[in-house]
């Protein structure tokens, strides 16, 4: 009856979440690319069995791929995606070597659409992904459930505990979770997942995959650029404000702002322009930047390059609180010190293990923005102690992946063994 009533209320929504996507495909056409797919309908593939790996977006495509690369030396693999920046992403990571397509809406006959295509031994949903028709179907099926690099913010915490009488139902049917830290094993197992099926094994986002940087004659400014990361709608314009105060004491200071959506660009290129600052967007990462003072980055996949390039960034969707923050080991792993704002909920527990070592600047308001980027430009010794210490924490949390390809795996060879009797 539970899981009914979850579909019915589905259904009512449906032709609203199908505007939904239409309205974000005016700003990127990917929304609409195999949108069949969000209906649970794909092209027949083979009557191979498949490991279903869930990463809903950009973040969790780039963090998942160290386990996801272990575990096609065993057996297939289908990585499905919601977002158009991850499929994108996914695309240009494994190109043929993993079946990419869009997941299917959390509709119980767009599911068995999936499944019957893919025949799924295992479910694997990173991070914060609980979809319940999914976990009902393949609880049904004997499918195993796992819950990968998991975590639980507070307020998706507080919303399953009052929501309990369905999410309780929900969660007992999931077979392992694998949890970051242990306030999310405290979480998990206060909304009904038995202790035992909990396991406390990091995050994987330490163990992120080097990525070969892209060489770029913009090291010649590294002293005088600064990033702006991930950044969202509201957080842009708190930038360039910063950026302006900052010219006046830096006058060579060049900035590059990467916005979480590259769909976004030209409203942050119009930001810049109505202040007039010599600005423009690009594709890739620009050898030089002489007849601009800043550039807007409209592609993904070049982070890891950027942070390399720059000794400062701010890392975006932290100055608003409904956002909840983004990866800060990125930029440790590459050496970049890092400023973010005072929402991080998303990476709460990550971000403890930075302030207790002196490894970030958290700043209380947007207000403190210009500071702390004028701190880190001014003062050599601090931002590398800085820099040292995110390393450090890097180093000492790394593991993660292996662990949890570990007790994945164990989960699938007896989920083999039982098919082959």
């Amino acid at each position: 009856m539970r899981i009914f009533a979850y579909n019915l209320i589905f259904l009512i929504l449906l032709p609203f979440t199908v505007a939904r996507i239409i309205i974000k495909s005016f700003l990127d056409k990917g929304y609409l690319t195999n949108f069949h797919h969000r209906f649970g309908i794909y092209k027949k593939i083979s009557s191979q069995k498949h490991i279903w790996f869930h990463a809903v977006s950009l973040g969790e495509v780039i963090s998942s791929e160290t386990i996801i690369r272990r575990l096609l030396k065993d057996t297939n693999l289908v990585l499905t995606t919601s977002t158009p920046t991850g499929y994108r992403e996914a695309k240009k990571i494994y190109d043929n070597d993993v079946k990419i397509v869009y997941a299917p809406w959390d509709f119980i006959f767009f599911v068995k659409g999936f499944i019957k295509n893919f025949n799924p031994i295992a479910l694997i949903l990173f991070e914060t992904e609980v979809w319940p028709s999914m976990i009902y179907l393949s609880e049904k099926r004997k499918i195993p459930i796992i819950l990968s690099n998991a975590r639980l913010s507070e307020s998706s915490y507080k919303k399953y505990l009052l929501l309990s009488f369905f999410t309780k139902y929900i969660f007992k049917k999931i077979s392992l979770v694998l949890a970051q830290s242990n306030r999310h094993v405290e979480n998990f197992k206060n909304i009904g997942i038995q202790e035992s099926k909990i396991k406390q094994v990091g995050s994987v986002k330490f163990d992120t995959n080097k990525i070969k940087t892209i060489e770029s004659n913009l090291k010649e400014y590294a002293g005088n650029l600064i990033l702006a990361t991930s950044t969202h709608v509201g957080e842009d314009e708190i930038i360039i404000e910063a950026y302006c105060k900052l010219k006046i004491e830096f006058p060579d200071l060049k900035l590059i702002i990467v916005p979480r959506h590259p769909e976004r660009s030209d409203s942050v290129l119009k930001i810049l322009e109505n202040r007039n600052i010599n600005s423009k967007i690009s594709s890739i990462i620009p050898n030089e930047m002489n007849s601009s003072s800043a550039v807007v980055i409209n592609a993904t996949g070049l982070l890891s390059s950027l942070y390399k390039l720059a000794n400062v960034a701010f890392i975006g969707g932290s100055l608003l609180n409904k956002y909840g923050g983004h990866n800060i080991i990125e930029p440790a792993s590459n050496k970049c010190a890092f400023i973010v704002g005072p929402y991080m909920r998303n990476f709460k527990d990550i971000l403890s293990l930075f302030k207790d070592q002196h490894a970030c600047m958290e700043i209380n308001n947007s207000d403190e923005l210009y500071n702390a980027y004028k701190e880190l430009l001014n003062n050599d010794e601090f931002r590398i102690n800085m820099i040292d210490n995110a390393a450090m924490v890097v180093s000492n949390n790394k593991g993660s992946s292996e662990k949890q390809y570990k007790y994945i795996n164990e989960i699938i060879k007896n989920e083999i063994s039982n098919s082959n009797n």
